[in-house]
């Protein structure tokens, strides 16, 4: 009996321990659950927070943008999801026109298009369950 209250002590002493430590290097962001609400009072960013989203984070993300999605993530996520995003999806989501592709398709390409669209036409999903 003591054994399993030693046990339950220590769990809840670590438990602790990593509720502060999480508290005290920043923590998660406040998240966005509950803001749905048009009275809902949205939370205030840290200033040091977006300076540090901003810094990694190409300027043409508008500063409520980068505001809003710090609600749900930190600067380094948000770093990392927004490289993911390539700059003509960036560009459009912004209300920007990207870049026209430059030059023309190369033959080959057009080749192993052609071999790609006939290999998906020769898939036995299009049957739809049609017996031969």
């Amino acid at each position: 009996m003591t054994l399993l209250i030693l046990i339950i002590a220590v769990l809840a002493g670590a438990f602790l321990f990593l509720k502060l430590r999480s508290n005290r290097s920043g923590g998660a962001p406040p998240g966005t659950v509950g803001l749905d609400e048009e009275t809902a009072v949205r939370p205030e960013i840290d200033p040091a927070a977006l300076a540090a989203a901003r810094a990694r984070v190409s300027p043409a993300v508008p500063d409520e943008v980068l505001s809003d999605a710090l609600l749900d993530a930190t600067p380094k996520q948000l770093a990392s999801l927004f490289a993911a995003v390539p700059k003509d999806v960036m560009a459009a989501a912004l209300g920007k026109e990207a870049e026209a592709p430059r030059g023309q398709a190369k033959a080959e390409d057009l080749a192993q298009l052609r071999k790609m669209g006939d290999a998906v036409d020769d898939l036995e999903i299009w049957s739809f369950g049609e017996k031969s």
